[in-house]
């Protein structure tokens, strides 16, 4: 009965997640460079969290170096490369719009037609009076 009544005292340490925190940030990373709206917010931003919890649990198993890196990285360099896809994508969009159509025809020639007369019927008619008379 002692058997089953002891406690195992003995810790079982198990292996803080570093590498995959790291590999979360470099995902959520492309997901801000993407130039697709939307990539940086719904899939960047909960990859960057999920990274900071992971650092978190880094700390806590006692790999405290490597989980402060992954926090750091994961609160100071995360927006500064959103702000630098942000910036990939307003440009990509900005010069989409853009439509050049070159044709190779020659030089553009204007054509210029005289105008028409201009008929005033009032005087017309006077002349014709005039002769009437």
């Amino acid at each position: 009965m002692s058997e089953i009544n002891t406690v195992n005292t003995a810790k079982v340490m198990r292996p803080a997640p570093v590498t995959l925190a790291w590999i979360v940030l470099v995902v959520a990373w492309g997901a801000f460079l993407l130039p697709r709206a939307g990539s940086g917010l719904l899939v960047g931003w909960p990859l960057n969290l999920v990274a900071f919890c992971l650092a978190i649990v880094i700390v806590a198993r006692g790999r405290t170096v490597a989980g402060i890196l992954a926090l750091a990285a994961s609160v100071i360099v995360s927006p500064l490369i959103y702000l630098l896809g942000l910036l990939l994508l307003m440009l990509t969009t900005a010069f989409s719009d853009v439509e050049i159509d070159i044709q190779e025809s020659g030089p553009v020639r204007e054509h210029h037609a005289p105008p028409p007369p201009v008929e005033t019927p009032s005087l017309q008619m006077t002349a014709l009076s005039t002769r009437l008379s």
